[in-house]
């Protein structure tokens, strides 16, 4: 049994399941967040890596960017022009790339198959980067984004009521950086981050207080191989069924651990196996570029592991975690209420929290370079949607729900502050110089609050601007009087993939046939290893 929600209900129904309340309440924010924020622009800045990583295995089936870079100036910001990036070549004569792959590698199949449309209806001779391209993609990042938010209310739900994690995870939906990023930048990593780490955590969810068999650790070591191809930090998420191991073993009799010692063996290894033969993908790319098989391509002395910045990185009004993402206290709370109830679940999500505030906070570049607020953190959204959660599910039954429609507004209300205001360095602080020296300037948290609260008057003179933003379908649809076509188009482009691919997912195989899609997906990446250093 698993909370209120015991695990014999996840087999079956799914139909039903699909067409409850709170998906559908869900549904209805995405669709509200991209009408007034979704942009479909083309990608720049670390975006143009991210992105160039599909398009140059879809177009030029290999993984030299220099040309991808190039096109890429056609629609990307002049800064990111001038900075001439494709001419920045390491020993082994190729384009300098500090990013993961991962993200690309969701985008290829979408790419590829956008490309087989175009040459359907005669636009074959598209470089890539044209808006149904680009747009497209952008649209399946941001749906992305929401099918993220429907398993973190799923993950919510099976430890507390249906209202409250829906009232969670709403609220989280609009009180992290990761609304900037998943219709602002929806071709930033950080959104695809956000999936695969809750794909973790919700597979873990349902086997952590037993030990599961082979199969189970080699599909979470795919899920986890993917995070770490995301974002490398999430290889952290590793904890989870190593924890969770370790509590169920050693709580058995010694004489069962004598016996089946081969089990929490066999298990974690299918784990650790299958997650490295996935993140190969990452190393044989480091071998092609660098020239070696595993490094730190922003410079070894970019981390700063005896001296990190941690202070920063919870406090500081320029991006710190309490002043720009406040919600993550009341979730940590949350999490912590529940430490004597559900210490086999709460410990590890604390856990790793403090090793992802601990790995961030260590990095020079902790302020995340030119971006908006904590933005490598938005990734843990299934703790934070769980932890707020049980926060809520704590307070009283007379004050639960209108207390958490009060607080989640406020918290809304926050970040669409920062979203509109809070862009670019304009309030909290600034960049000073990025590498080598990663300097910063900050203002204190007094200052701060008063710029926050100065730009309450502009939300009641300017209502419209305040939560429409530029380029969004309701922007183009009412100041510009245009409807939103290729908005609406790469929209339905995307939800026909990304439904198509939810459709075939529900007909995979259930129980014993289980390891036939990670073995699959294995084998895969292997033939793609292989493939990537014959072509050299």
């Amino acid at each position: 049994m698993i909370g209120q929600e015991g695990s014999s209900q996840e087999g079956g129904g799914w139909r039903r399941r699909l067409v409850r309340w709170p998906l559908v309440l869900l549904a209805a924010v995405f669709l509200l967040q991209w009408a007034a924020f979704m942009h479909v622009g083309g990608p720049s800045w670390d975006a143009a890596f991210y992105y160039s990583f599909g398009r140059s295995l879809a177009f030029d089936q290999d993984l030299k960017l220099e040309n991808d870079l190039l096109l890429s100036y056609e629609t990307a910001s002049p800064d990111f022009v001038a900075k001439a990036m494709h001419a920045d070549k390491t020993s082994t004569g190729r384009v300098a790339t500090p990013f993961a792959l991962g993200s690309g590698l969701l985008w290829l199949p979408l790419l590829a198959v956008v490309r087989l449309f175009a040459w359907l209806v005669g636009a074959a001779g598209g470089t890539g980067y044209e808006w149904y391209f680009a747009g497209t993609v952008a649209s399946f990042s941001a749906l992305s984004g929401l099918v993220a938010y429907g398993l973190a209310y799923r993950i919510a739900r099976r430890e507390t009521g249906r209202v409250v994690a829906a009232l969670a995870t709403v609220t989280v939906a609009f009180a992290t950086p990761l609304l900037y990023y998943q219709f602002r930048e929806p071709l930033y990593a950080h959104v695809s981050s956000a999936l695969t780490i809750t794909l973790c955590v919700y597979v873990w969810q349902r086997t952590y207080d037993r030990l599961p068999p082979v199969r189970e650790g080699v599909l979470f070591g795919v899920l986890l191989g993917l995070a770490a191809l995301v974002r490398w930090q999430n290889v952290i998420y590793a904890l989870l069924p190593l924890s969770s191991v370790i509590w169920v073993w050693v709580r058995r009799p010694a004489e069962e651990r004598r016996k089946e010692w081969m089990r929490p063996v066999a298990y974690l290894a299918g784990v650790a196996g299958s997650s490295l033969i996935v993140f190969s993908i990452q190393l044989v790319f480091w071998r092609l570029v660098f020239g070696v098989w595993a490094t730190i391509p922003q410079g070894e002395t970019f981390m700063v592991w005896t001296d990190p910045f941690v202070r920063e990185l919870l406090l500081s009004p320029f991006r710190g975690l309490l002043p720009w993402m406040p919600v993550f206290a009341p979730a940590v709370l949350g999490l912590l209420l529940q430490m004597r109830r559900r210490p086999r679940v709460v410990l590890p999500l604390l856990l790793i929290l403090l090793l992802s505030t601990y790995v961030n906070a260590s990095s020079r570049d902790w302020f995340a370079g030119g971006g908006y607020g904590p933005r490598r953190l938005t990734g843990e959204l299934a703790i934070f949607v769980l932890g707020y959660a049980w926060l809520l599910q704590a307070l009283p039954t007379a004050v639960r729900t209108a207390g958490g429609i009060v607080v989640g507004l406020l918290l809304a209300l926050h970040q669409l502050l920062l979203l509109r205001f809070g862009l670019v360095e304009r309030l909290g602080g600034s960049v000073v110089s990025m590498a080598p020296r990663f300097e910063w300037r900050e203002t204190d948290l007094l200052t701060f609050g008063r710029q926050l609260l100065g730009h309450i008057p502009d939300v009641v003179r300017r209502p419209v601007d305040f939560f429409v933003l530029p380029g969004s379908p309701l922007s183009v649809w009412l100041q510009e009087g245009v409807f939103p076509l290729q908005h609406v188009l790469a929209l339905a482009g995307a939800g026909l993939f990304l439904g198509l691919f939810l459709w075939l997912a529900s007909r995979a195989p259930r129980k014993g046939k289980r390891i036939v899609a990670p073995a699959a997906a294995l084998a895969a990446v292997l033939l793609l290893d292989i493939w990537l250093l014959l072509r050299g």
